[in-house]
């Protein structure tokens, strides 16, 4: 039985949408206030800062540029024009003047046109002088002469100070988004009576020292930094950004100044010695949406990821639509796509592919955030390998004297150990008995060839080349490509090799995955007759797919070999490349080596057993390089999914080792003949002492690995060695053509009247330094602007996204430098700004309207009375959780999942999601700040209260009412047991007034008046009478939600009470700031 929607209409409010504005009077006409929005709003799509499109050569943004046209009165005759030819702006535009517009340029015009700067692009003030007001006794802090002054010029008078219930109410539910307890508003009401204003200040006090103002604070800015807990697009796989959102919590939480929050997050990875929060604090540059799809082109979406940090770096700090500037020099502000991309190139050096993969693999680079107990299991595994590594150097050391006194044998090919495969194609190509060696006791053995994946004649090609009886080098076809493809062998004698197309290769399957503890070899006998420009794979030992691949992979490139092993591509590898190319349309034998250090100095490449001089490209790489995916791990010769294989290239044969051959062993495969051993293959391949020291160290690095591979871990920035090249990219496509003329270098945007600092660095630091200057125009404006809209029901500059030409004008604009100014004067603190504006006379005005305040100003632009609006989608649901007792106060940690309607939604949304896995117990019942976050299917409950999808960056939310937020509260799984769990504690009380009146101070921080306690009643009564005679509806009703039903309470009444909470949680008074 679910509550009807007729119990609450004697309680629900429904308040008319009104957009007018109140209006200020004023004599003298002001360019920025009365002209600049007419120029902006009608003119400057054709005539403002875009070149692209100006119109007539005509700029009316910049005096100067227009001085012809303003001086000869040709714009004035021009919007006064009643010929369609001539009339600006044209009709086709649909941007007609209106008479009052054109009688104000007139104005503007007659008093000789003066411009003036946009005030937004003005320095902040070093001062601001505080109005003079007539109720002298009404301020309470310095914000309030702002306001009274304003409302004294409209002739109007501030609304008298709230109830000190509605007053507390309204500043736990702004400062911590929970509604306060019972015992609170008792401590509460007798304070007032000792000292009202000291109660008002202790309340505050305690309230930003409460865990929850951090909770509560952050989930605005994690709107801003797009928060999500899910990558987004199609695939929408689940990520690991939440220690991010611990760190905001944190930094909140401990009153971290809102410069160095706002430096931590551009650029913390660049401070001196950085510690460990300041690194992770970076994470929000990286967590943007991020694709996965098959053919997903990698620069393209690197481009893409720049941009978007771009965008949100811009609306976040400095409140600019910088992103209209990507594709073109912007239609309203003075900022040029040239600049866009100089911004951009702040953050476009970090050692990313742009894309992720389908695995649990974090996208590079990245930092570890082990626990206490985790740092201390990484120790002791890195002391454990650094003995083991000294053993095994001593061992090594002793091995030197037997090989002394050994005799030595010639070593042969068939005598290096460790041979693990063996392919051969000089023979049918079936899945006979094949040269294919497994470990075994005797080390060596014949064996049937690894389930090799057939290749049929028609998809790889069999050469017969001869091979010359001096060299097996140089090995070397007798047939044209063309006509070897078609050729069939002449007998098992002929030596064969295998034409590979790039597109098909041979697999071996139940080979041990190659990682970063384990040594190996890799012997291929090649030759590249079509050598391209494109990386083309050899041989691979990886899993996943072309959106990334882990493990390890022989590649070459314009005749450049390169090895590598990685987990994550780019930034999380190992790889060396040749310096040299090897001569084309020649048979070599390429070999490839590696010691198990996890260090590219471990990597080895040589050519017909001769060392090549390598170039080290990547340099660190942390856990394990095999992680699982549904694609690949097999070793694999000449092919690999959606990459370029070996097309073109000729394979004779194969070999891996499960050990890093010595140059004299690769030398010995080169070339055939025996050698005597050396003092180092002697250790590496014949001395049992040293073999069994080196296994022990191999299991050392292993055990390393795996201590490393539980840590949770999470994307950052980390600055490139040298800054990658950015250039500005026509129409912002990422394959733009880009030459010396579209390279830009790391500026700041000209408009802004600061310059970068000239000790600063060019990187992401310099410009954290340059936006936290003290006389920054945008930072401190941009941010205390947001800060007063979470407080009341907007903010001053009604458009916190859009501080330029297109934005609002502050309703208060002395207000907003007054305040932008005390907060960096007194260090950015944001706690103190809090608490000045909840202390003060604007914020603690009743919030009743009267009809004439509505009609003169309907949407309190000039704060003549409270705020007044739906509480947020975070606050309603732990409101409910908080008010029934059943709010789990843990911090941190995972996202939990909460109930969810239907059968999956996750699914539904999106057929390549995991099953939804609906938490269990407490989790159930944390704040919603922790409940999970998809990005394609997020919480329901939440969207119908306008919570943001966090696809971009959102500074402000939507705030709508509609009758399905009704519904969602009288059918909800989460809040028809918060109601239940409520009412079970209040059966103590046996009077329905006691339960009534105690339900409501629990939701609606208040008790009821006379009118609605007699409404409840009846209520009650009502829903009394219908269960007691329909049990079976009571029954279902309370069995709705996890918590355990009490044993031994009667149903009706307790499904009565149940729904007479349900009704309350549905009230304006509840789910309404007032």
């Amino acid at each position: 039985m679910f509550v009807s929607l007729r119990s609450l209409i004697p309680f629900l409010l429904v308040w008319p949408t009104v957009t007018s504005a109140v209006v200020f009077a004023e004599d003298d006409i002001d360019f920025n206030r009365d002209i600049r929005p007419i120029l902006s709003d009608r003119c400057y799509f054709c005539h403002g800062p875009d070149d692209g499109t100006r119109e007539a050569d005509l700029r009316l943004d910049i005096r100067e540029d227009a001085a012809y046209v303003l001086e000869s009165d040709e714009l004035l005759d021009r919007v006064q024009s009643d010929d369609p030819d001539l009339v600006m702006p044209p009709p086709h535009a649909n941007l007609e003047l209106t008479d009052e517009q054109k009688e104000m340029l007139k104005r503007w015009i007659d008093e000789g046109a003066p411009y003036a700067a946009h005030w937004s692009f003005e320095k902040l003030p070093l001062t601001v002088e505080t109005p003079s007001v007539k109720q002298a006794d009404w301020p309470k802090q310095t914000i309030d002469p702002f306001v009274l002054a304003k409302i004294e010029a409209a002739g109007q008078q501030p609304n008298p100070e709230a109830d000190p219930l509605r007053w507390l109410r309204r500043v736990t539910l702004d400062l911590t988004g929970l509604p306060p307890s019972a015992e609170t508003i008792q401590s509460f009401e007798k304070a007032v009576q000792k000292d009202r204003e000291r109660a008002y200040e202790a309340a505050v006090d305690q309230l930003l020292q409460s865990s929850a103002f951090g909770e509560h604070m952050s989930i605005a800015w994690l709107d801003v930094a797009r928060y999500a807990d899910s990558y987004g697009y199609q695939s929408d796989k689940l990520n690991t950004q939440w220690p991010y959102r611990d760190w905001v919590v944190r930094a909140l939480n401990q009153n971290l100044p809102y410069d160095d929050f706002l430096t931590w997050q551009i650029a913390g990875d660049l401070l001196e010695d950085p510690m460990r929060d300041q690194q992770l604090a970076t994470a929000f540059n990286r967590i943007h949406r991020l694709n996965n799809e098959g053919g997903a082109v990698f620069e393209e979406w690197r481009i893409e990821n720049a941009a978007d940090r771009v965008h949100t770096f811009s609306t976040a700090v400095m409140g600019l639509t910088l992103e209209c500037a990507r594709c073109h020099d912007h239609k309203y502000d003075p900022i040029t796509a040239r600049e866009f991309y100089s911004l951009s190139a702040f953050f476009n050096s970090i050692d990313e592919s742009g894309v992720y993969d389908r695995t649990e693999k974090v996208p590079c680079p990245s930092m570890l955030l082990p626990t206490e107990e985790e740092s201390a299991a990484l120790e002791r595994s890195r002391q454990e390998l650094a003995a083991s590594e000294q053993h095994y150097q001593a061992v090594l050391a002793a091995t030197k004297d037997r090989f002394k006194t050994s005799e030595a044998a010639s070593i042969t090919a068939d005598d290096i150990p460790d041979l693990r495969l063996a392919l051969s194609f000089d023979q049918g190509f079936d899945n006979a008995v094949k040269p294919v060696y497994h470990p075994s006791e005797s080390d060596r053995a014949w064996a049937k060839m690894c389930d090799l994946v057939p290749v049929e004649d028609c998809q790889i090609a069999r050469l017969n080349p001869t091979l010359a009886d001096d060299d097996k080098a140089r090995l070397a076809a007798k047939d044209d490509s063309k006509e070897a493809a078609s050729n069939q062998s002449s007998g098992p004698s002929d030596r064969m090799a295998l034409k590979l197309d790039g597109e098909r290769g041979v697999t071996a399957h139940d080979i041990e995955p190659l990682d970063r503890w384990t040594p190996f070899t890799v012997v291929v006998t090649l030759n590249d007759p079509e050598r391209s420009p494109e990386r083309s794979l050899i041989v691979h030992h990886t899993r996943g797919t072309d959106c990334g691949y882990n493990g390890y992979d022989l590649t070459i490139q314009d005749g450049h070999l390169e090895s590598r092993m990685a987990r994550v591509w780019p930034g999380n590898a190992i790889s060396v490349r040749t310096v040299e190319p090897i001569p084309a349309n020649q048979w070599h034998q390429v070999a490839a080596t590696y010691d198990g250090s996890s260090q590219a100095s471990g990597l080895k490449l040589f050519l017909n057993g001769r060392e090549l001089e390598t170039v080290t490209l990547r340099d660190e790489v942390k856990k394990s390089c095999n992680v699982v995916v549904d694609h690949g791990g097999d070793f694999v010769i000449g092919q690999r999914f959606r990459a370029r294989g070996f097309a073109g290239g000729l394979i004779d044969d194969v070999r891996l080792y499960e050990r890093n051959l010595t140059s004299l062993e690769l030398q010995v495969l080169a070339t055939g003949e025996a050698r005597p051993a050396d003092a180092a293959t002697f250790a590496s391949a014949l001395d049992q002492d040293a073999r069994e020291a080196f296994a022990q160290l191999r299991q050392a690095r292993h055990e390393f690995v795996m201590a490393e591979e539980v840590i949770q871990e999470i994307p950052i920035m980390r600055e490139m060695d040298e800054p990658r090249e950015t250039h500005l990219l026509l129409r912002g496509e990422y394959d733009a053509e880009t030459n010396e003329t579209t390279r830009v270098e790391r500026t700041v945007l000209k408009a802004i009247p600061i310059p970068f600092p000239e000790d600063a660095r060019k990187d992401r630091l310099g410009l954290a330094q340059w936006i936290t200057h003290p006389e920054h125009p945008l930072t401190a404006r941009v941010a205390v602007n947001r800060l007063w809209g979470n407080f009341f029901a907007d903010p001053l500059v009604r458009t916190p996204e859009n501080f330029g030409l297109q934005g609002d004008l502050p309703t208060h604009p002395e207000l907003l430098d007054w305040l932008a100014r005390d907060f960096v004067d007194h260090d950015w603190d944001i706690q103190r700004l809090c608490r000045n504006i909840v202390l003060s006379a604007t914020y603690r005005q009743d919030s009743r309207c009267t009809q004439e305040q509505f009609n003169s100003d309907p949407t309190n632009r000039l704060l003549a009375r409270g705020p007044s609006y739906r509480l947020a989608a975070e606050q309603i649901r732990d409101l409910a959780l908080a008010a029934s007792g059943l709010l789990n106060p843990e911090m941190g940690g995972p996202p939990v999942s909460p109930y969810q309607p239907g059968q999956d939604l996750w699914r539904e949304s999106n057929g390549m999601s995991p099953p939804y896995q609906q938490s269990v117990g407490k989790s159930l019942y944390r704040r919603s700040l922790y409940s999970v976050w998809k990005r394609t299917a997020p919480l329901p409950n939440m969207m119908v209260f306008d919570a943001s999808s966090r696809e971009v960056c959102t500074v402000k939310r939507s705030r709508t009412n509609t009758p399905l937020q009704a519904l969602v509260l009288l059918n909800d799984e989460q809040f028809i047991e918060a109601a239940r769990v409520l009412a079970t504690a209040l059966m103590s009380n046996e009077a329905p007034e006691q339960r009534i009146e105690n339900a409501f101070l629990q939701l609606a921080g208040r008790r009821p008046d006379p009118t609605e306690l007699e409404e409840l009643v009846t209520l009650y009564q009502q829903e009394q009478t219908f269960f007691e005679k329909d049990v079976d509806s009571a029954k279902s009703y309370l069995s709705i939600g996890e918590r355990e039903l009490p044993s031994e309470v009667p149903l009706a009444e307790l499904a009565t009470t149940t729904s007479l909470c349900q009704v309350i949680l549905n009230l304006d008074a509840t789910i309404w700031k007032r």
